[in-house]
């Protein structure tokens, strides 16, 4: 399956403008010779018995990473760690805005360039291995059997795997995909050097796939200003998958005339994670749904089932968003049947509650529209929208949720630091009563948050979040996580600190 890619001059100028901001502080200013240390990220080095040497990594993990966690996450193997480490690591972290999903990116650093990226000399006989080149089969092997174990006993990784190489490392990433397709999922070869051995490489795919039409996975293809055998030999490949239309391989490639060798890549990881992770991102959802209905996400689900092997579905916020635009356009009759399609799929937030509500009372039925304003206080008791409805229908709110009183032995459990990485609360106890601070704003919300069973608490004095404590089985006496419940639907998920 082909897919050319489009990038417009205004993705390139945000590529770049975020790549600044990653490495630069806005806010107070620091004196030019400040010797203050920003760490991020780790160095690993493992024995590789297949190349029997030393070999280090760099491991950068996504943001509210825990190591006693049982959440695992799909690894970026990046080639010529060194020069790429840095901008892909942060790339990847901005782009869960484009719900690219939380990745591990490991780094792989050079002993041997020429060695490891390089296939041996291809003939009609098979591949021969010189002095100083031809170990692209040893390399892959050293993945396999050596630095993917290693992996799996110190992080928590999923199966799924992509691969990013740059010049040999994209000829390498090519090589890798038709010679052990099931070693990564994803590749991303980025101006790959084709030129190797008389374009040698490329009879050589070309008899691969043949050989494997079925193979499966995902390919993305770039080529800067290069010209001669590079151009050529990428345009042989294109040619090549063109030929043989592989159906179960989803790949795309796009030339860049204004970019270098050096260049390239940067724009090129860009879009090769934005192509790989299509189907996740869903910019405009309520017109999705308003033409096509929820058919089109499950179709999405079942793409991404199929490529990805995980399960994928709208957030809350985004639902909410499209309950919200068939509320402005007035069509309450399909709010109605999203809502409780919702609710029955257990998505039970109180903007979901309150859009169903809302629905009843425009078709008339007011017992219903009472009903569900009433679950909807359950869930969050100073929803501001909620409270103006009951006031308005003359409902008393009295009784409609059980009052306690927890013990102060009982309130410690709560507290504590909670951060996912930007936003970090500290919930304190102070007079009995739990306290909430934002420690980034240094903003003390309320006194006193206010128990309303399950360990879910809501702030009297603000309408917009509830605050939802989460244990895990084996430890009851210290909550792991806090999500945080916004207005607009959003569910943030904290991580406790100590």
């Amino acid at each position: 399956m082909k897919f050319i890619v489009n990038c417009t001059i205004m993705e390139k100028l945000i590529t770049y403008l975020f790549l600044l901001t990653c490495f630069s502080s806005p806010g107070q200013e620091e004196k030019p010779n400040s010797n203050s240390l920003i760490e991020i990220d780790t160095k690993h080095t493992f024995h590789s018995k297949v190349l029997n040497e030393e070999r280090e990594i760099w491991v950068s993990t996504p943001t509210g990473y825990d190591f006693d966690s049982t959440i695992e996450y799909p690894v970026v193997y990046v080639l010529d760690g060194k020069s790429n480490f840095m901008y892909v690591a942060s790339l990847l972290k901005k782009l869960e805005d484009r719900s690219v999903p939380k990745s591990i990116v490991v780094a792989v650093v050079n002993t041997d360039r020429q060695r490891d990226m390089t296939p041996g000399t291809i003939n009609e006989k098979g591949i021969l291995v010189d002095k100083t080149a031809g170990g692209a089969d040893n390399f892959m092997k050293m993945f396999e059997e050596d630095l993917f174990p290693y992996m799996e006993r110190n992080f928590q990784v999923n199966d799924f795997r992509t691969l990013v190489g740059h010049s040999r490392g994209g000829l390498f990433a090519l090589y890798s995909l038709v010679t052990d397709p099931e070693l990564f999922d994803a590749h991303l070869s980025i101006s790959p050097s084709l030129w190797w051995k008389d374009q040698k490489m490329v009879l050589y795919f070309e008899r691969s796939l043949k050989e494997n039409p079925d193979l499966k996975g995902l390919l993305y293809m770039t080529m800067g200003n290069e010209q001669g055998t590079m151009l050529g030999g990428l345009m042989k490949v294109v040619g090549v998958l063109e030929s043989i239309d592989p159906k179960n391989l989803r790949w795309a490639y796009k030339v860049h005339p204004q970019e270098n060798h050096g260049s390239v890549p940067l724009i090129s990881n860009l879009e090769g994670f934005q192509f790989f992770y299509r189907d996740w991102h869903a910019p405009y959802p309520s017109e999705d749904y308003i033409n096509h209905g929820l058919e089109t996400f499950k179709l999405r689900s079942k793409r991404i089932k199929n490529e990805f092997g995980q399960d994928w579905d709208l957030s809350t916020e985004e639902y909410s968003g499209i309950l919200y635009v068939l509320t402005q356009r007035n069509l309450f009759e399909e709010q109605l049947k999203l809502g409780l399609k919702l609710i029955e799929n257990d998505k039970k937030e109180v903007e979901i509650y309150e859009a169903v509500a809302r629905s009843y009372l425009e078709r008339g039925d007011k017992n219903k529209a009472i009903q569900y304003y009433k679950e909807a206080y359950k869930l969050n008791p100073n929803f501001p929208g909620v409270n103006k409805m009951l006031d308005s229908l003359k409902i008393t709110k009295s009784g409609l949720i059980p009052t306690f009183n927890l013990k102060t032995e009982e309130l410690k459990k709560y507290a504590g630091k909670y951060s996912d990485g930007e936003l970090l609360f500290e919930i304190k106890l102070v007079d009995h009563t739990l306290t909430v601070i934002d420690r980034e704003l240094h903003f003390e919300m309320n006194a006193e948050m206010v128990y309303f069973g399950n360990d879910k608490f809501y702030l009297p004095s603000n309408g917009f979040w509830t605050f939802d404590f989460q244990f895990e089985a084996d430890d009851q006496l210290n909550a792991k996580f806090l999500n945080v419940h916004q207005i607009d639907g959003l569910v943030k998920k904290l991580m406790r600190l100590n």
